[in-house]
């Protein structure tokens, strides 16, 4: 009996040791969670301020070229290279950052995979667009080129838009310049079919090649596919992100993805590592902006917040 009862007395401890394991895995998966979140919102609240307020720049770096080029005349008025590769990439920062506060409340919620792989699809895709225009391997001129055709994707963009909407529709494309006022350059008080014939004649006076595309004029073809794959400070890991991203997006699941989709229906919720394993997107998009801004401004930004949000997000707090 005595022997009966060590045995028991045994499994007792084993159960309750395991039970112990399986509560502090829980709270530190919970504490990680919660940490991860927290990195997310301080990224995107530098992101923030990175599209209110003005770029620090270094003397020789690629963005005080662009303030010395000359202004671009489009139509009856004048706008500088800088203010329009600064709007062009502003306008997609401040977008990446509400996104990046969205990705945070669906890591905290722990409720839903695709809105979280929708999401950090969507940080993706702006940061590309806002590192496209501020490249500092190219050419001030190329820039330009890059910045224009994504205004007249917007323009474009609007018209079809109020088109279907009617004239109750207000374009909301503003940003807040410098000196703290509405830049109103894009907004309510111009004529956007204006705008974009004001664009090509400046394109096509420059001797570019302007191109009717199927739902805007191109004057160089532009597109998250060819910017994941060709820009300078990709790590190779872009391709991944996007083509992970887009195949969960329209649901062209290969077999381990689409169990990973019925994993978390099974059960019924989605544990932020599995949001987090196939985000990518989300802490990519961010690193390539930040890299490209560094090369472009000559100075690096957030590099704080982002160390910080970036060993989280690949796992690597606490290693040495």
């Amino acid at each position: 009996m005595t022997g009966e009862g060590d045995a028991s007395k045994h499994d007792d401890a084993w159960a309750m040791e395991m039970l112990h394991r399986i509560q502090r895995g829980a709270q530190e998966a919970h504490e990680r969670r919660d940490a991860l979140a927290a990195a997310v919102d301080a990224i995107a609240d530098g992101f923030r301020q990175l599209g209110l307020k003005p770029w620090v720049t270094e003397r020789r770096s690629q963005a005080r070229e662009d303030v010395n080029a000359p202004d671009v005349l489009l139509g009856d008025r004048a706008e500088p290279v800088a203010k329009i590769l600064r709007y062009e990439s502003a306008v997609n920062i401040l977008s990446a950052a509400d996104q990046l506060r969205g990705f945070a409340v669906l890591l905290r919620a722990e409720a839903s995979l695709m809105g979280g792989v929708s999401v950090a699809r969507g940080i993706f895709e702006a940061c590309l667009w806002a590192t496209a225009v501020i490249d500092p391997t190219i050419t001030t001129d190329e820039r330009l080129q890059r910045a224009l055709t994504r205004r007249l994707a917007r323009l474009s963009a609007g018209i079809r838009l109020k088109g279907m909407l009617g004239d109750n529709v207000t374009d909301a494309e503003q940003v807040i310049d410098n000196d703290g006022h509405i830049d109103d350059a894009h907004g309510t008080n111009r004529d956007p079919a204006k705008d974009i014939t004001d664009i090509v004649n400046y394109a096509e006076g420059r001797g570019w090649r302007v191109k009717k595309g199927r739902r805007a004029f191109e004057i160089t073809p532009l597109s998250i596919d060819w910017l994941s794959e060709n820009l300078e400070r990709r790590i190779g890991i872009e391709e991944y992100a996007w083509t992970s991203g887009s195949s969960m997006a329209h649901g062209e699941h290969a077999a381990d993805t689409a169990s990973w989709v019925e994993l978390s229906q099974d059960l019924g919720t989605a544990p932020a590592w599995l949001i987090q394993l196939w985000s990518t997107g989300a802490w990519a998009g961010p690193r390539l902006f930040l890299a490209t801004l560094a090369g472009y401004t000559g100075r690096l930004s957030l590099g704080r917040e982002y160390q910080r949000f970036e060993k989280l997000f690949r796992n690597e707090e606490g290693k040495s």
